[in-house]
């Protein structure tokens, strides 16, 4: 299944993109980088929490051992404080869970700590990340809001069940996502759509449930609105479905997966974004206390099995239109 996220990889960000010069005579100072996005919408919440790091070697060759990216199992303390409006609290402590990752050009596994919301996250509370280094003991935290109240189903609330039409009259035409009554406080959104379709290999006759995931570029949101062009959507199925006279396709639904980002996240990935001027040197941007990277929130709100018109499913079949044996 081929996916592209909103988030940016944090790790690959800083470690590559700081222009920081270091003193390699200076005393050793602990650097725990964090990269956390809090999600209302999501039952499991996830953390990375690593460190940076300098020796005497090659930098590339030290980021291949994982104690030099990673801190030891049970090495860090991680808790998130839900401060309420009344001033009370209520305290989760995180898990330790070690993943892999892509191969690159660091070590394969991250550090992730996790829970699970359980309503804990809710719109009238702040939440504090709170980290201490059970041996150092020294202590890393950051304050954030929840982004919250996310709604586009006004575009749904009509007689008529909602059908995406990208093909009508002998020419493309295009869909349109409005949020209008939403009354979330998020700064940025991102809208993929998720192509859901089936493969059938006429020789072997087995039949495989696929997914695209077609992203829509950031939004500000401000005229809470999204329009998708059909000739894209097209375009999109053309450069990632090869013609392949050996299989048969069928389309299933298309799902909506709306991502919704803070102003600090906004923020983020401005300052993060490549430098295509003249002036090469590179913002800091960090809202962590006594180390460096981002704690902050998303919301992600879905929506699943949107059907094409009748007019945009000729086209999908048409060997004068896509071209890729939907049958």
């Amino acid at each position: 299944m081929k996916k592209i996220y909103l988030i940016l990889s944090v790790f690959a960000i800083v470690f590559t993109a700081c222009e920081t010069d270091f003193d390699v005579n200076a005393q050793w100072e602990e650097s725990t980088v964090v990269y956390g996005l809090l999600d209302a919408g999501k039952e499991l919440q996830q953390i990375k929490i690593g460190k940076a790091f300098l020796g005497q070697m090659d930098a590339m060759q030290m980021a291949q051992y994982a104690d030099s990216i990673n801190f030891d199992k049970n090495e860090l303390a991680v808790k998130v404080v839900r401060i309420n409006n009344n001033g009370n609290t209520d305290t989760i402590t995180l898990d330790e869970e070690l993943i892999s990752r892509e191969e690159g050009d660091f070590h394969d596994s991250i550090m992730l700590y996790t829970f699970e919301n359980n309503d804990f996250l809710s719109s009238n509370s702040e939440y504090e990340l709170v980290i201490e280094n059970n041996l150092t003991g020294n202590k890393v935290s950051s304050i954030t809001n929840i982004i919250s109240g996310f709604e586009f189903d006004n575009v749904f609330r009509t007689k008529k069940a909602f059908q995406f039409g990208f093909y009508n009259n002998d020419d493309y035409s295009s869909s349109t996502i409005t949020w209008d009554d939403s009354n979330d406080n998020g700064k940025i959104y991102q809208l993929d759509l998720v192509i859901n379709y089936s493969d059938s290999n006429i020789i072997s006759g087995v039949v495989s449930s696929e997914q695209l995931v077609f992203s829509q570029p950031l939004v500000d949101g401000k005229e809470k609105k999204m329009r998708i062009e059909g000739e894209s959507f097209f375009n999109f199925l053309r450069l990632n479905l090869g013609k392949d006279n050996d299989k048969v396709r069928y389309f299933n639904s298309i799902d909506l997966v709306m991502t919704v980002g803070s102003e600090d996240l906004d923020t983020y990935i401005k300052v993060n974004k490549p430098i295509d001027g003249i002036v090469q040197e590179r913002p800091q941007f960090t809202n962590i206390n006594n180390g460096i990277g981002l704690f902050s929130s998303r919301y992600t709100k879905i929506r699943q099995g949107f059907p094409l018109t009748s007019s945009s499913i000729d086209f999908l079949k048409s060997t004068d239109g896509l071209d890729r044996n939907f049958q």
